[in-house]
């Protein structure tokens, strides 16, 4: 996965009359290889040894001079560093795009109100912006601090770690999100009880994208465990959204159901419209595959137009994007095509692309091209997909029918 987007980002060959000296590496992702190292306790010498056992060559020397941001490595010293460290190569893609995100820090040296900056944006679905924010309150927090930070500082930098994994995880920079929330939790005994909860419900998330369904339910549990025990109505209603969002990817529907009403009340005691909304977008696809379509469709464009009027982008694209799946599997092609023009203008409007919605778009509108027999759209679709694909690492039902399709030699 992802093998074309980091061989155009990583493989910077120098023009005509440039010399290799002047290519400069990347600070981030010197700090990330570097701080993987480290997490596995490795020495230089040991990840030279490691690499000669996965078949590449990368010697002590050199991976100093990555780390330090002096070089880039090669596309094939990536693969080998991937494997060594067990993630994935489009990881160190993500890691130089927020690299660029980050030459635009906000202004302000105020962390907090830097965290609240970062919220609003957030909310309106501005996710570079937000994490830039998020990144730049952690940044001043952590400076400030000595090197093994305790009490409200350590508390700070969980939560900015723990915004930065929830935004990194609707850019579907998934591996990255697991990453913030795993620095976040060594720091053990400062954490404080509701961070402990959405540090676990973000883990979640994660395992549930890479198709871990199971893990996904076992934290999800037990921060309902958790959030119910310390009587925390909202913890309370967040843990019954996760759970609800993993049984409907199950397709067991009535725990889903069951969990996403009982998030629904909640959100509504507490008055909080924009979580309530995004169990709207789950509830809607969830009685459409029950039969009741037009349940389903009048839920899906309560929350299209309520989030349309409070400004959140994402949830607008997103409640379109199911509004089209809905009508394609009703057989209803044009209204698909209507809501399928609608999320795409939103997804791909702004700072950060919404790739995860774009994909599935292309994903429904090769479908609705094939009902229709539209070759000539069908095959622009399906462009659109192979080009989308290497960024994504969710395990949607799509992004595997369309892997299968492609292992097929393009054959259904």
């Amino acid at each position: 996965m992802g093998h074309a987007a980091v061989s155009r980002r990583m493989d910077r060959r120098p023009s005509k009359g440039a010399s290799m000296a002047e290519l400069k590496g990347s600070p981030r992702l010197g700090g990330y290889l570097r701080s993987l190292r480290v997490g596995y306790g490795y020495s230089l010498r040991k990840v030279e040894e490691k690499a000669r056992i996965h078949g590449g060559e990368i010697d002590n020397s050199q991976l100093s001079r990555y780390e330090k941001g002096i070089c880039y490595p090669s596309f094939d010293k990536l693969r080998t560093l991937a494997r060594i460290f067990n993630v994935s190569i489009q990881t160190f893609s993500d890691v130089v795009d927020l690299e660029e995100l980050e030459k635009h820090l906000p202004e302000g040296d105020d962390a907090i109100e830097l965290m609240k900056a970062g919220h609003a944006e957030f909310h309106l679905g501005d996710y570079g912006r937000a994490y830039a924010h998020y990144q730049k309150a952690r940044t001043l927090v952590e400076e400030g601090c000595d090197e093994d930070p305790a009490g409200e500082q350590a508390r700070f930098i969980a939560k900015a770690r723990l915004a930065s994994a929830i935004v990194l995880y609707r850019m579907g920079k998934v591996s990255l999100s697991e990453y913030e929330i795993r620095q976040l939790l060594r720091l053990g005994k400062h954490l404080e009880e509701g961070t402990l909860v959405r540090a676990l419900l973000q883990l979640s998330n994660v395992h549930s994208s890479f198709g871990d369904s199971l893990l996904a339910e076992m934290e999800a549990t037990r921060s309902l465990e958790i959030a119910r025990r310390a009587e925390d109505t909202l913890l309370t209603a967040q843990s019954h959204h996760a759970l609800g969002r993993i049984y409907q990817d199950r397709e067991e529907l009535d725990p889903a159901l069951e969990h996403l009403h009982e998030a629904l009340k909640l959100y509504r005691q507490l008055e909080d419209d924009h979580e309530a909304l995004k169990v709207k977008l789950n509830l809607g696809p969830i009685y459409a595959a029950r039969g009741q379509v037009r349940e389903g469709v009048r839920l899906l464009l309560d929350a299209r137009d309520e989030a349309r009027k409070q400004g959140h982008r994402w949830t607008v694209a997103s409640a379109c994007a199911w509004l089209a799946e809905t009508f394609f599997r009703s057989g209803d092609c044009a209204r698909a095509r209507q809501y399928l023009r609608e999320s795409n203008a939103i997804a791909s409007n702004g700072e950060v692309q919404y790739v995860d919605i774009l994909f599935l778009n292309a994903y429904y509108l090769w479908k609705v091209s094939l009902a229709e027999d539209n070759s000539a759209e069908a095959k622009i679709a399906l462009g659109r997909m192979k080009y989308l694909r290497p960024n994504l690492e969710q395990n949607l039902p799509e992004v595997r029918d369309f892997d299968r399709f492609i292992e097929k030699g393009g054959k259904k």
